[in-house]
């Protein structure tokens, strides 16, 4: 699905409505595809969970991937779409599409360069890679032997993912949003069908993870090719980085390695200081993080995804006020699914680690330890969720250096934290700190942007914040309530716990949005609003089918 360019803004409340409309339809688009492709991603680590439980061999597996899907993350879905993005809409404006297509093309030449060099070298130098990021398995040659093997095998999947990143800002910019989003759906598939179908005839059952990530990743780049040729976009590199725009996301991507990024470099730092946590932990984290990160894939970043183009079309236009509000509304739009998502995780982690794990070879004190986790994790949720909505808007705004040094600081204070926390609480010291080190970020840069942005009224929504926040409490404490009555050492093959768990999941978001509409909150009226263009959209198309 893609939206036609508009010519220019207007700052009209209509045309505020229709751009209104327009982010919650991508970003609905984007979290219905992340949905899939995050409970895949859960399937995918349930399956792990099963077939090794939380062992040396899983640190090893979570230790391995963790560089290349760190670097993935600051060179092509991170700092690669939130400048390229903003460039790629300025020149699509002021000089035309045609222009734009042969700026992308040269990009992709840079990221095939990029991508390949930092392979060979990923390969070439696993094993002191792994010394530096796993320092606390030298001790044990048999887990840093697997390490090192996992990390040679998993590295070229950083050149494929590049190719998606690339297709994603691309297709986003033009308003198509489906292909980029329904991507990580084939990665989640290949680790699955790997570990069902082959991990039982290898020597290294955990390898078969690895030749998963390389199937799931041709099927990634595959799946962008249809939607590419629809906009007329070939898949072809291109010489020519002397180009001045090519130099001017030079200027942005170098900074915003660091800028947007700095969670992932803050969760290598903690992996780092993982390594010398007992035998486990590393998994339990791991599995901890993957459940803050379901909330913030499926909501937060649908929406900041959803509202990057628009935010750069109102700074190539230079429209003031439309770019105040497109940042309002992106942070009321994030904070309303993400603060009752930290007040559910909060309150019902132990249920919700429980049904999902409890089986196989995770035990009931996995189950506690990585609760724990959860629960510190989404303290930092809404920190995150504002890092991930400012961070871009000094993109956009070509500020690339505040970021960067706002990063700098988080990186100290999080190692520092994690550091001294993990002496004293493990796994949970980890948790903590990578939460309180978010939240230095966030207030850093919130301070940096109000400052920076005196000249856009009433950017931050101070009023949905208070609504949302008094409608979240209630909904956490009702899930609290609720998810007691559950009796968890039993997991998910318990009936009493399977119908705990739904009641308090549906009466906790059914409050939510109760408290929020009869609140008068504008967000809760857009979501219904979607709903109701979804199921009238589905019910027409149902029309259409049943007649002859």
């Amino acid at each position: 699905m893609s939206d036609p360019v508009s010519p220019g803004p207007s700052s009209s409340p209509a045309a505020h409505s229709e751009e209104a409309a327009i982010i919650y339809r991508h970003a609905g688009i984007v979290t219905a595809f992340t949905l899939i492709s995050r409970v895949l991603g859960m399937a995918r680590d349930l399956t792990i969970a099963h077939r090794f439980g939380a062992s040396g061999a899983t640190d090893a597996w979570v230790q391995a991937f963790r560089i290349p899907n760190a670097l993935r993350r600051l060179t092509a879905e991170g700092s690669m779409t939130i400048a390229f993005v903003p460039i790629f809409v300025q020149v699509r404006e002021q000089q035309g599409p045609e222009a734009a297509i042969e700026f992308a093309r040269r990009v992709l030449g840079l990221v095939l360069v990029t991508t390949l060099v930092l392979t060979l070298a990923g390969i070439l130098l696993a094993g002191p890679l792994t010394a530096l990021f796993s320092p606390g398995f030298l001790n044990d040659p048999e887990k840093f032997a697997l390490t090192a093997d996992l990390l040679r095998l998993t590295f070229p999947y950083l050149i494929l993912v590049s190719l998606v990143a690339w297709a994603m800002g691309i297709l986003n910019a033009q308003g198509s949003f489906a292909a980029p989003a329904a991507a990580p759906i084939f990665l989640n598939v290949g680790i699955i069908a790997a570990v069902i179908g082959f991990s039982g005839f290898l020597a290294q059952p955990v390898l078969a993870i690895a030749g998963g990530v390389l199937v799931g990743g041709v099927a990634q780049v595959l799946l962008q090719l249809p939607s590419l040729g629809s906009h007329r976009i070939p898949l072809l590199p291109k010489a020519g980085w002397s180009d001045p725009h090519v130099r001017q996301l030079f200027r942005l991507l170098l900074p915003s390695l660091f800028g947007v990024a700095v969670y992932e470099l803050n969760i290598i730092i903690l992996g780092v200081i993982a390594s010398f946590l007992p035998a486990g932990q590393i998994f339990q984290y791991h599995n901890a993080t993957r459940l803050s990160e379901l909330v913030m894939g499926l909501f937060a970043l649908a929406f900041t995804t959803a509202g990057l183009p628009q935010l750069s079309r109102h700074q190539a236009h230079q429209d003031w006020e439309r770019l105040g509000q497109t940042i309002r509304l992106t942070f009321a739009a994030v904070l309303y699914t993400i603060l009752p998502a930290m007040a559910g995780l909060i309150a019902a982690a132990p249920g919700i680690v429980a049904m999902l794990y409890l089986h196989g070879a995770f035990q009931y004190g996995d189950v506690v330890s990585t609760a724990d986790a959860v629960r510190l994790l989404a303290l930092g949720l809404p920190a995150l969720a504002g890092v991930r909505v400012m961070v871009p808007v000094f993109y956009a705004m070509g500020d690339a250096r505040t970021p960067v040094a706002v990063s700098a600081a988080t990186l100290l204070v999080t190692g520092a934290l994690g550091w001294w926390l993990s002496q004293r609480w493990e796994v949970q010291g980890l948790a903590l700190g990578l939460s309180g080190g978010t939240w230095f970020q966030c207030a850093l840069l919130g301070f940096l942007l109000r400052r920076k942005a005196s000249h856009l009224s009433n950017w931050f929504p101070w009023r949905p914040l208070v609504v949302q926040g008094v409608s979240a409490l209630a909904c956490g404490l009702l899930a609290w309530w609720a998810i007691g009555f559950g009796e968890w050492r039993h997991g998910p093959f318990s009936l009493n716990n399977w119908i705990v768990f739904g009641l308090t999941l549906t009466g906790a978001a059914a409050l939510y949005l109760a408290a929020t509409l009869m609140l008068g909150d504008a967000q809760a009226r857009n979501w219904v609003a979607l709903a109701k263009r979804v199921l009238s959209r589905a019910s027409n198309q149902s029309q259409d089918s049943s007649q002859p």
